[in-house]
């Protein structure tokens, strides 16, 4: 039997080793990257639902804490 791929637990194992204050949504920290690249006006909602779908299946603690900042549920 072949196992189904799992793209998204090595993601969301280095996310969860990283430092408490590497994984917060304050200024300079790498997230906050991400949170600004989804919030250009160009980014359509559709768009920014799937990145949030990929983020919340890394770690769903980190797709909330960036759902947070767009006022939006993360979906999986």
């Amino acid at each position: 039997m072949i196992e189904k791929e799992n793209n998204f637990a090595q993601p969301g194992a280095m996310f969860r080793s990283w430092p408490a204050d590497r994984q917060d949504l304050k200024p300079l920290s790498q997230l906050v990257i991400v949170v600004d690249a989804l919030s250009d006006p160009r980014v359509t909602h559709e768009i920014r639902s799937i990145w949030l779908s990929y983020w919340s299946q890394a770690d769903r603690m980190l797709g909330q804490k960036i759902a947070t900042k767009f006022n939006v549920k993360a979906n999986m």
